[in-house]
């Protein structure tokens, strides 16, 4: 479903670091001990970093001027995919500055990584519904990898990232046009296959 309402707030979380305060255990350690150990750092998590690096201040300003959010109806919050004006934003995981992007494609995860295939197929038209319980055994995870689509961008520098995510087949137009009318000023490519815009999978070699 698009959201309309994002909490920026919470779109930008980023968890404060372990509090790595006075350490009661050094009182039994040597002095030499002390002196040649190396406290470890604790380490800063990607987003945190992403955030910092592009201001979170100017993040703010950027998703307040243009905003497309969409997110599978009842699913958890660090689900949702963020189009702001000049960023694609996965909370708690990436953000990706779309005036990098040389080309793009929306496709399907690859056969080898969706198990949930025929179960994707099977639950075409049903909504997603967190409590629903299949008949097999070890399908618990398929309810929600069901809407799993993968983005895959190269960057200017002919680097490769593949972001996969969870949208309903009826978001996924709207996504794609929404990324395209990003991108457009900037000439990158759309190499998108149709299938995955109607929910479809394209058969395939394992």
């Amino acid at each position: 479903m698009k959201v309309t309402d994002v909490d920026t707030g919470l779109l930008l979380y980023t968890p404060a670091l372990a509090d790595h305060g006075y350490d009661h255990d050094e009182e039994d350690q040597g002095f030499f001990k002390k002196l040649f150990s190396k406290k470890e750092e604790p380490e800063v998590p990607f987003f945190n970093r992403r955030v910092e690096e592009f201001g979170r201040d100017a993040l703010y300003d950027d998703i307040k001027e243009k905003c497309d959010a969409y997110m599978v109806k009842g699913a958890p919050f660090e689900t949702m995919v963020v189009l702001s004006k000049s960023y694609l934003i996965l909370p708690g995981k990436e953000i990706f500055p779309l005036y990098d992007v040389f080309k793009f494609a929306i496709q399907n995860e690859r056969f080898d990584r969706r198990p949930y295939e025929q179960y994707a197929i099977d639950r075409f038209n049903e909504p997603y519904d967190p409590s629903y319980v299949s008949e097999f055994e070890g399908e618990e995870s398929y309810e929600l990898d069901r809407f799993n689509i993968m983005l895959t961008i190269t960057d200017e520098n002919k680097l490769d990232y593949e972001y996969i995510f969870p949208m309903e087949v009826a978001d996924r137009k709207d996504f794609r046009e929404q990324l395209n009318e990003r991108l457009s000023p900037i000439g990158a490519l759309d190499f998108s296959d149709e299938d995955v815009m109607e929910g479809t999978f394209t058969e395939e070699e394992p």
